[in-house]
């Protein structure tokens, strides 16, 4: 059975440079607390069919996965599935609002073992990758706004920007 969870954030800065960053796959160590490592090949940006690896944790277990860009819209969507499963899967939606973004993070993970498995997965897994999940997304809202201001501030002429 797939299990499913999902968090979303507003990001006080337009869809282009959110949907650049948090699809920019290398950067994903530095805001999504679960990934260790990321790599996408030739350093070019994401498109359909591409593969990417990634090594991701969970306390203290570690395990490396590729995955495939299954859906890829500019500034409005990112789906990863599994290489070699298509239950687990990462979904990143952005919605362009007045004054800011929309993200929107999903997580798709097979959980094995019947009812029992299904109900520990319920009550324990599930409510601590929903809080990192959450937190995942309040570090790259701080991340990309942060950077957003120093890209604002340089246009001014007052100071140097974390990334373009």
């Amino acid at each position: 059975m797939k299990t499913v969870c999902s968090q979303s954030i507003d990001v006080r800065v337009p869809v282009g440079p959110v949907f650049a960053f948090a699809t920019d796959v290398t950067r994903w160590p530095l805001w999504f607390s679960f990934v260790v490592s990321a790599q996408q090949p030739d350093r070019h940006e994401l498109q359909f069919g591409e593969e990417v690896h990634l090594c991701m944790r969970e306390g203290r277990r570690r395990w490396q996965e590729d995955f495939e860009v299954t859906r890829y819209v500019r500034n409005a969507f990112l789906c990863l599935e599994g290489a070699l499963s298509a239950s687990r899967r990462i979904d990143l939606r952005f919605e362009q609002r007045t004054d800011c973004t929309r993200v929107v993070c999903g997580i798709a993970y097979p959980v094995f073992g019947g009812w029992l498995s299904q109900a520990g997965d319920t009550l324990l897994r599930k409510p601590r990758l929903a809080a990192e999940l959450r937190n995942s997304l309040v570090h790259l809202k701080s991340v990309i706004e942060d950077a957003h201001q120093g890209v604002e501030a340089e246009s001014l002429g007052t100071r140097e920007p974390l990334f373009v």
